[in-house]
C-alpha cells in the first residue's frame, strides 16, 4: 500500500512538472527571433519534406549554420499528433504548439530520469524538493518549449549527467559527444569537467575513455555532416563553423590562441540568464539536498525551523516571481498577435499580400501562421 502510495505521488510530481510547463507554453505560444532557425526548419521538415528548394533557410541562412537534427527528431516525434490535426483540418498554428510540446515533454522527460536517480541517491524528500524547485523556475519551465539551440541540447545534457551519476560512463561519454559535437560545442567545458573528475577518481581509465569517445565522436561528426549538408547543399559541420565564425569575431582577443578564446567567450555566454539551463539539473540537485537536510533536521533547534521556514518561502517566492514574469512575457509577441488579429479581420478567401517585416518576424511570425494558402 505504501508501494502505490509513493508510486502516486510520483507520478503526481510528473503531472505538475507537465502542466507548469504547458501553461507557459499556452499563455505564450508564439516565439522570438532566436527560435526562428529550428523553428522554420521543422515547419519545412513537416510541410515541404523531401522538397528542399522550398527551405526557408536557403533565403534566411541566420548568422550562423545549425543543424537539422533536432528539428529532424522532434519532426518524427511530432508526427502522429500533426497527422490528427491534419485529419481534423486545424490551424497550422496548432502544430506550432504541438511541436513546441514535443521539445518540452522531451526535456521533461530527461528532468524526470534525473529525478528518478536522484531519488534513488539521495531519497524521496530531496527528490521532491528538486521536483518543486524545478517546476517553480521560470526560465526553466518558460524555456524547455522554445526551439532555441540549447534546448534541443538540454535533454541530452541531462541524460548525461544521469549517466554520469549512475557511473554509466559509456552513455555518459556517447550523450556527451552528441550534445558537444551537434548541438552546443560549448558544453565541452562542463561535461568536459565532468570527464576529468571521473578521471581523477579512476572510475574510468584514459584507453577505456578513448575507446569509448572516438568512437562515438566519429558517429556524430558523421551523422551531422552528413546530413546537414544535403539540407544545406555544401559540405559543412555547424557547430564546427560555429567554432571558426567565434574565433574570428573579437578583434580585441585576437592576440589569444583560438581554443583559449572559445572557452572565454564560452563562459561569458554561460553567465548569461538563457543560456545557463544545462547546469539548472546539477544546481538544483545541490539546493535540493540543501533543503532536504534543513527540514530533517526541523525539530533540533529553533535555527533549523527558521530554516525550514526560509525553504517553504523560497518556493512560494519562486512560484510567485513565475507567475508575474509569465504575466509579463505574455506582453512580448506584438507580431504573433497582430498575425492572428489580421486573420480575424480579413475573410480567408479573400486575395490578400502581407509584408512581414523585421520588428514582426522578431516578435512571433512564424511560418505556421501562414494559415491562409492563397495570401501571399
Amino acid at each position: 500500500m505504501a508501494e502505490k502510495k509513493t508510486t502516486g505521488g510520483q507520478y503526481l510530481l510528473l503531472f505538475l512538472i507537465i502542466a507548469v510547463a504547458f501553461i507557459h507554453l499556452a499563455i505564450c505560444p508564439f516565439t522570438k527571433v532566436e527560435e526562428s532557425f529550428n523553428l522554420q526548419a521543422i515547419h519545412d521538415i513537416v510541410f515541404h519534406k523531401l522538397d528542399l528548394e522550398k527551405y526557408d533557410h536557403h533565403e534566411f541562412p541566420g548568422v550562423v549554420p545549425r543543424t537539422f537534427l533536432g528539428p529532424i527528431f522532434i519532426s518524427l516525434l511530432s508526427s502522429p499528433a500533426i497527422c490528427v490535426l491534419s485529419l481534423l483540418q486545424m490551424s497550422k498554428f496548432y502544430t506550432q504548439v504541438i511541436v513546441r510540446g514535443s521539445l518540452g515533454l522531451c526535456v521533461i522527460y530527461a528532468l524526470w530520469r534525473l529525478h528518478k536517480e536522484v531519488r534513488k541517491q539521495f531519497g524521496s524528500t530531496v527528490s521532491v524538493i528538486f521536483c518543486l524547485i524545478t517546476a517553480t523556475q521560470f526560465h526553466l519551465m518558460f524555456y524547455c518549449t522554445r526551439t532555441l539551440p540549447n534546448m534541443f541540447a538540454l535533454p541530452v545534457v541531462l541524460l548525461a549527467a544521469t549517466s554520469w551519476i549512475q557511473q554509466k560512463q559509456f552513455s555518459f561519454i556517447w550523450f556527451s559527444s552528441l550534445a558537444i559535437i551537434v548541438f552546443r560545442a560549448e558544453l565541452c567545458i562542463f561535461l568536459g569537467l565532468m570527464l576529468l573528475v571521473t578521471l581523477f577518481n579512476k572510475r574510468l581509465s584514459v584507453l577505456k575513455m578513448l575507446s569509448y569517445a572516438i568512437p562515438a565522436g566519429a558517429f556524430w561528426l558523421g551523422l551531422t555532416m552528413v546530413t546537414d549538408s544535403v539540407f544545406w547543399r555544401q559540405v559543412l559541420w555547424p557547430e564546427g563553423k560555429v567554432l571558426c565564425i567565434r574565433n574570428h569575431s573579437s578583434d580585441e582577443m585576437v592576440l589569444l590562441d583560438p581554443i583559449l578564446k572559445h572557452l572565454f567567450q564560452s563562459m561569458v555566454i554561460w553567465g548569461e540568464g538563457s543560456k545557463s539551463h544545462f547546469s539548472c539539473g546539477v544546481f538544483n540537485i545541490v539546493a535540493a539536498k540543501g533543503c532536504s537536510r534543513i527540514l530533517n533536521n526541523y525539530k533540533k533547534s529553533w535555527l533549523y525551523k527558521l530554516g525550514s521556514l526560509f525553504v517553504v518561502a523560497h518556493l512560494l517566492a519562486n512560484a510567485a516571481y513565475s507567475g508575474v514574469s509569465l504575466y509579463v512575457s505574455h506582453f512580448n509577441y506584438p507580431g504573433g498577435v497582430a498575425m492572428q488579429k489580421l486573420h480575424q479581420l480579413v475573410p480567408p478567401t479573400k486575395n490578400v499580400s502581407v509584408h512581414i517585416d523585421a520588428a514582426s518576424a522578431q516578435t512571433g511570425v512564424s511560418r505556421f501562421l501562414e494559415v491562409n494558402s492563397n495570401w501571399k
